[in-house]
C-alpha cells in the first residue's frame, strides 16, 4: 500500500513537470509524424539494435572467454528474450495503458541502462549466472520500449502509412545492430588473438575446424566487457535524460491516444478471452509466425560468427567485419521494403512481406552447402530477407482489431521471446551433425514463417481486412469494383440474360389483376 501511494504521488508529480499534461490528445498529419518518428528511432529504437547486436556478440567472446560450451553461452540469448513475456504482459502493456507511449519509453532506457550495469558487475564477479540476470533486466527493459515504441510508430499518424512509419524506425534498429560489431571488435574482442584465423579442416576442403573451448580461458579475459557495459550504461542513463527532457518539456514528441481495450470478465480464464476466437485467428497466426521467425533472426545473428570461422575460414576480427556487412544488408533490406511500400497500390506490403520471407527461405537452405567467399555473399543475402519480417509482421497481425489494438499489439511484443527456444536447439544440432546441415533447421523455421504471408495472400478476410487498413480508400474501391463486375452488365450475354429477366418480371406483373384498394383476400 505504501508503494502504490508513493508510486502514484511521483507518478502524479512527473505528469506535472509535462507541458503536455492536460492537453487534448489529437491525430498528427502525415508531415506532422516525421519529427516524432526521427526522434524515437535515433533515440530508441536505435538503442535495443545495439542492445541486441551486443548480445549475439558477447554470446560468442563469453563461451570463449570462460571456456563454456554453447548451450551454457545460449543461456545468455535465453535471460534476455525470456524477459519479453513479464516485461510485455507485467511491466510494459500497464504502463501503456496507465501513464502513456512517453513515460513508458523512458522507462524502458532506465531499464535497459540498469540492467548494462548489472552486466558489468555479472563479469567482475566472473559469474554466468549473474550475467545471465543482468541480460534478464535489459531484456526488461528493451520489451518496455519494445512495447511502447513500436506501437506509437504504428499509432501516431495515419493507418495507411503505419507499415512506412514503423518500417523506417525498425531500420535504425538496424543501424544500432551495425554499430555492434564494430564497438565489440574495438573494446571486447582481444586484439592480440582477433586476427588469428582458424585451423584448416584436413578432412573437409574449404572448411576450417571447429572452435573449441579455450583451456587456458580465465576470467581475466572479461576484463574489456567490465569498462564496456559501465560506460555504455553511463551513455544510456544520460541518453535518458535528454530524452525525458525532449519528450517532457517540448511538443516536438507530442503524446497520441492509446486505444483502450474492452472491460473482460474472463478473469484467469484466458480460454474465454474474446480475443481466444476464429475472428482473430490473423493475430495468433501472426503471432505464431514471429515466435518463429524471431527464433530464426537470433539463431542465425548468434552462430553467424562460428558460421564464418568454419565455413569461411575467418579470423574473429573479420568475422565481426562480415556480421557488419550483413547487418548493413539488414538495414538496407528495411529501407528497400520501406520504400516499396510508399508506392502501396502497386507493392503490397503482403506481397512485399511474401517475397522478403520466400528470400530468406531460399538463402538459408542455400547456405548449407557454401563455402569460402559464397558462404559469406550468402550469409548477408539472409539477413537482408529477413530484415523486414518483425515490422511487417507486427503491423499487418494487429491491423483492423480496432477495440483489441492494445491487447493484439502486447501479443506481438511477447512473441519475441521466440528468441530463446531456437538457439538452444541449434547449439545442439551443431553439436551433432555440425553448423552447415545445422541451417536446415532455420531454413525450415523460415518456410513456417512463410506460411503466415501465405496465408494473408490467400485467404479473403485477411486479405481485405490488410488491404482496407494499409491501402484505405483505393481498397475499398476496389472492393466495389470487383462486386460490380460479377454482375451481368456490358456483354452481350449479360444484355440477354437482363432483357430476359426484365420481361419475365413484366409478364407476372401484367398476370396480377389490379386492385387499387388492396382488397384481395389471396397473396
Amino acid at each position: 500500500m505504501y508503494f502504490t501511494r508513493t508510486w502514484g504521488t511521483a507518478l502524479y508529480a512527473f505528469k506535472h513537470l509535462d507541458v503536455q499534461y492536460g492537453r487534448p490528445k489529437r491525430d498528427l498529419h502525415k508531415q506532422e509524424t516525421i519529427i516524432p518518428i526521427a526522434i524515437a528511432s535515433i533515440s530508441l529504437f536505435c538503442m535495443w539494435g545495439l542492445a541486441y547486436g551486443l548480445l549475439d556478440i558477447m554470446n560468442y567472446h563469453v563461451k570463449v572467454a570462460m571456456g563454456i560450451n554453447r548451450q551454457k553461452a545460449a543461456i545468455l540469448a535465453a535471460g534476455y528474450y525470456t524477459a519479453y513475456i513479464p516485461g510485455a504482459l507485467l511491466i510494459g502493456g500497464p504502463l501503456v495503458k496507465k501513464c502513456g507511449y512517453r513515460i513508458t519509453m523512458v522507462l524502458g532506457l532506465f531499464g535497459l541502462g540498469l540492467g548494462d550495469l548489472f552486466m558489468s558487475l555479472g563479469a567482475q564477479s566472473c559469474s554466468l549466472a549473474g550475467m545471465v540476470a543482468a541480460m534478464f533486466v535489459i531484456g526488461l527493459g528493451v520489451s518496455v520500449l519494445e512495447r511502447s515504441a513500436n506501437p506509437y510508430a504504428v499509432n501516431c499518424g495515419p493507418r495507411t502509412q503505419a507499415t512506412l512509419r514503423i518500417l523506417i524506425a525498425q531500420a535504425w534498429a538496424g543501424i544500432g545492430t551495425v554499430v555492434a560489431p564494430f564497438l565489440a571488435n574495438a573494446f571486447v574482442f582481444n586484439p592480440d588473438t582477433s586476427k588469428t584465423p582458424p585451423s584448416p579442416d584436413p578432412l573437409r576442403p574449404g572448411k576450417c575446424l571447429m572452435p573449441t573451448s579455450n583451456q587456458a580461458a580465465s576470467c581475466a579475459n572479461l576484463g574489456s566487457v567490465i569498462v564496456f557495459y559501465r560506460a555504455l550504461g553511463g551513455c544510456i542513463f544520460a541518453l535518458m535524460a535528454v530524452v525525458a527532457i525532449i519528450f517532457f518539456r517540448t511538443h516536438w514528441v507530442p503524446e497520441v491516444e492509446v486505444p483502450a481495450s474492452p472491460p473482460t470478465t474472463c478473469g484467469w480464464k484466458l480460454w474465454k478471452h474474446p480475443v481466444v476466437s476464429r475472428r482473430y485467428a490473423r493475430i495468433w497466426w501472426g503471432v505464431a509466425a514471429n515466435f518463429v521467425n524471431l527464433g530464426c533472426q537470433v539463431t542465425f545473428a548468434q552462430f553467424f560468427i562460428e558460421h564464418m570461422k568454419i565455413n569461411a575460414c575467418a579470423s574473429d576480427q573479420w568475422a565481426a567485419v562480415c556480421m557488419s556487412f550483413a547487418q548493413i544488408a539488414f538495414v538496407m533490406g528495411r529501407f528497400a521494403a520501406a520504400g516499396l511500400v510508399t508506392a502501396p497500390k502497386i507493392f503490397k506490403p503482403r506481397y512485399v512481406l511474401a517475397c522478403f520471407i520466400a528470400g530468406a527461405v531460399a538463402t538459408t537452405a542455400a547456405g548449407t552447402a557454401i563455402t569460402g567467399t559464397s558462404a559469406i555473399v550468402i550469409a548477408v543475402m539472409v539477413m537482408f530477407f529477413e530484415a523486414p519480417s518483425f515490422p511487417m509482421i507486427f503491423e499487418s497481425a494487429t491491423a483492423a482489431f480496432d477495440d483489441w489494438t492494445p491487447t493484439c499489439e502486447t501479443l506481438m511484443i511477447v512473441s519475441i521471446s521466440g528468441g530463446a527456444l531456437q538457439p538452444p536447439l541449434m547449439g545442439q544440432l551443431v553439436e551433432s551433425v555440425r553448423i552447415s546441415k545445422a541451417w536446415w533447421l532455420t531454413a525450415i523455421c523460415f518456410f513456417l514463417v512463410f506460411t503466415y504471408t501465405v496465408a494473408t495472400n490467400l485467404i479473403p478476410s485477411f486479405r481485405r481486412a490488410l488491404d482496407r487498413s494499409q491501402i484505405g480508400e483505393a481498397a475499398r474501391n476496389d472492393d466495389k469494383s470487383d462486386t460490380e463486375a460479377s454482375r451481368p452488365t456490358g456483354g452481350a450475354d449479360g444484355k440477354e440474360e437482363t432483357e430476359e429477366k426484365r420481361g419475365g418480371v413484366l409478364q407476372t406483373i401484367s398476370e396480377v389483376p389490379y386492385d387499387p384498394l388492396n382488397l384481395s383476400l389471396s397473396h
